[in-house]
């Protein structure tokens, strides 16, 4: 899961800049940190400049309860939590297990994580088909998992008069429920309960809570499993206000929801992955949130009210992931969220050509593989974000249809392929600023185009929007210049890559050098992480400074753009009195907020489009086309592009040069005049330079940057 930001990175604003100066070998950009739970799933965190959260989950299992999995926001914290877990919190298995900010401060989780998630299936497996949780088999005997340091449980002393909340259900079935959770807030105070007492259990029908006066929500999670264990069906009943100035009962029956979630979609589909958030949020303190993400096929029913809550705030959503049948023709998909505030709406949607953007998507790979594609959306209310990945056949051409409003921010990525071994990561692949979509249009996504070759972040967002914050590649305040440039990133603007991250068995190479009038001011080898990331002093005066990256990456599932060296020069002064628009950010943090005290420095881009290029990274054999877009650094103040040359090379060490023709603002045309025999099943290597009116220019070499097939 998930929730809202993936991980914003957002998911997915990039944080590979640093708050003060320090030596620049030490502050390379590296991968955000990931934490693994006790029961083996992966979570990675990325920490938007702002304090918000994006969440990337690798689920451990691939079906079943297991690979269910629970996203809950509790006293401001939050929890991931399989499906095989639920039933087990506070019988057996402490909550503090599942907190991820606890694991990324260094918590160890009690167990092999390796084993005790498939031990756990096993568990809740013969659980549910006895109908009891908690005290056979892991827990027999009363045993208590937690993080090292956990305190038990204790009972509060209370400050009020309390009252006794009865929370009472059937379950799907139609009897006293057994199994279930129930969840209750307090809808003045988020803080009127501790995190472990807005959840209990149904025993006989009934779970208990011990609460002060006041306006509560009431939610009731039930489910049912097969033989095997997995999940069949999922309800979601709620009584999202009620009062409470004595003891009382509330009733949340399983039959109450009522209300199927259905996707009508205008091209068949078959659902493959679904969920449903539920936002509870009180007038004052941390809102609860309760967000299930049932996994593949599985049915969902919302019960559905129709009077708006006066205290707080109510906001529920449904998600769900569509494929098309198996047959011929371009696959496509539906990816889709509809959101709601105040009540619980039927969920019956009918999804027409005005609720999606239709994305032409590619997938370049010049290997086949099976690689992971996430793609998380977010609402403006939501504080918390992220959705699982979902295995993708690379390479690959689809078209996706996407849930498009103003209020929709959408974030994500892709990986080449799984990294090996018993807790799988990403690699090789592009991640994507955070955007939203325009209901009715069309639009083109190339993800891993290549060449590949270093670029700085671009924002996707409008530049006023502030929703999500993106750190440009270069920036300047003061006499303080900061660097964030990643390589390996593809010709699509908004994505970056994975840098020099990868695995044992790859061979990444890099190093930079910064200098300020041929003096060489800073460098260092950033091996190991996404991005060339530093700050250096410089001196004020008007000076030209330079920086130049090598990047280098081989390995089993890498053939093409295996190399890169670029060096950039440009002018540059001190800089003072400049302040960044809402959406970009210079790297650091103030006291409100992100620091935007700086200026973009006028760094030249290049973009890339070989004329014919397959999804395997390949074109037709023969004379070659390509056509180079020269900019510069978004937001940056640059002079107009004056001029480009192109040569190419199938062997690398000899360079010819392309007839380039130069088309108008910063687009220029480059013909490769060859023979057939001469671009018949080789790699063809780039070599290109460009500048601009102001006298900043670019020179880049790419190696194998994409290969021509023998036909």
């Amino acid at each position: 899961m998930r929730r809202t930001f993936s991980v914003l990175a957002v998911l997915l604003a990039g944080s590979a800049g640093v708050a003060a100066i320090a030596p620049p070998a030490a502050v390379a950009a590296v991968p955000p940190p990931t934490v693994t739970l006790v029961t083996g799933d992966r979570v990675t965190v990325r920490t938007a400049p702002d304090g918000r959260d994006t969440f990337e989950v690798q689920p451990a299992a691939d079906k079943g309860m297991a690979r269910a999995l629970v996203h809950l926001r509790l006293g401001g914290r939050d929890y991931e939590v399989p499906g095989t877990a639920l039933p087990y919190l506070g019988r057996g298995l402490d909550l503090s297990l599942f907190d991820v900010k606890a694991l990324l401060a260094g918590a160890k989780a009690p167990v092999d994580t390796a084993t005790f998630g498939a031990a756990l299936a096993k568990q809740f497996k013969e659980d549910s088909a006895r109908g009891r949780f908690g005290d056979r088999g892991l827990f027999a005997g009363g045993v208590r998992y937690a993080l090292p340091g956990a305190p038990e449980r204790q009972v509060a002393r209370p400050r009020s008069v309390m009252r006794t909340v009865s929370v009472d259900a059937t379950d799907i079935a139609g009897k006293p429920a057994d199994t279930g959770i129930a969840f209750l807030y307090n809808t003045d105070d988020g803080n009127a309960l501790a995190a472990d007492e807005n959840f209990n259990y149904f025993f006989g029908g009934t779970a208990k809570f011990s609460v002060p006066d006041g306006n509560y929500s009431a939610l009731g999670v039930f489910w049912t499993t097969d033989a095997d264990g997995n999940p069949t069906e999922l309800r979601f009943s709620a009584q999202p206000e009620f009062a409470v100035k004595a003891d009382a009962g509330v009733r949340v029956d399983a039959k109450r929801a009522s209300s199927k979630l259905t996707w009508v979609t205008p091209r068949p589909a078959l659902l493959d992955d679904t969920g449903f958030l539920f936002r509870r949020a009180a007038k004052t303190g941390p809102a609860l949130l309760v967000d299930f993400d049932a996994g593949p096929g599985v049915p969902i029913s919302v019960s559905p009210t129709s009077v708006p809550v006066r205290t707080g705030a109510l906001q529920t959503y449904p998600y769900s992931r569509l494929v098309s049948p198996p047959g011929p023709g371009t696959p496509y998909e539906y990816v889709l969220q509809k959101a709601s505030t105040g009540v619980i709406p039927q969920q019956r949607y009918v999804i027409t050509a005005k609720d999606v953007a239709a994305v032409d998507a590619t997938y370049f790979s010049e290997y086949s593989s099976l690689g992971l594609r996430q793609r998380s959306g977010m609402f403006s209310f939501e504080d918390v974000s992220g959705r699982p990945s979902h295995p993708i056949q690379l390479p690959r051409k689809q078209t996706e249809y996407v849930s498009a409003s103003p209020d929709l921010g959408w974030f994500g990525g892709f990986s080449k392929y799984v990294l090996p071994g018993p807790f799988p990561g990403w690699a090789g692949g592009q991640r994507e600023a955070m955007h939203t979509y325009q209901g009715g249009t069309s639009v083109t996504e190339d993800w891993n185009r290549f060449p590949l070759h270093p670029a700085g972040e671009v924002a996707l967002l409008p530049l006023t929007d502030g929703r999500a914050y993106t750190l440009p590649g270069a920036t300047r305040a003061g006499d303080v210049v900061r660097v964030a440039i990643t390589p390996f990133s593809d010709n699509q603007p908004g994505h970056t890559g994975f840098g020099f991250y990868g695995e044992p068995r790859d061979t990444i190479t890099g190093s930079y050098r910064f200098t300020q009038d041929g003096t060489t001011l800073a460098e260092g080898t950033p091996q190991g992480a996404t991005a060339v990331g530093f700050a250096q002093e410089v001196a004020p005066g008007p000076s030209t400074l330079g920086l130049t990256i090598d990047a280098g990456r081989t390995g089993p599932m890498y053939r093409q753009s295996t190399a890169t060296h670029t060096e950039w020069t440009w002018p540059s002064r001190h800089v003072e009195g400049v302040t960044l628009p809402p959406t970009l950010y210079c790297g650091g943090r103030g006291a409100d907020g992100p620091d935007r005290e700086c200026a973009v420095e006028p760094l030249l881009t290049l973009g890339y489009a070989v004329g014919g290029l397959r999804p395997d990274g390949s074109t037709a054999s023969g004379p070659q086309g390509l056509d180079l877009t020269v900019g510069h650094l978004q937001q940056s103040a640059g002079s107009p592009v004056t001029a480009a040359t192109v040569q190419y090379s199938t062997d690398g060490t000899t360079w010819q040069d392309a007839t380039v023709t130069a088309r108008g603002n910063g687009v220029f045309h480059a013909d490769f005049a060859v023979t057939t025999e001469a671009f018949r099943g080789t790699d063809v290597s780039l070599r290109v330079t460009a500048a601009d009116a102001a006298g900043a220019t670019i020179a880049e070499t790419i190696t194998a940057a994409y290969h021509v097939y023998a036909s």
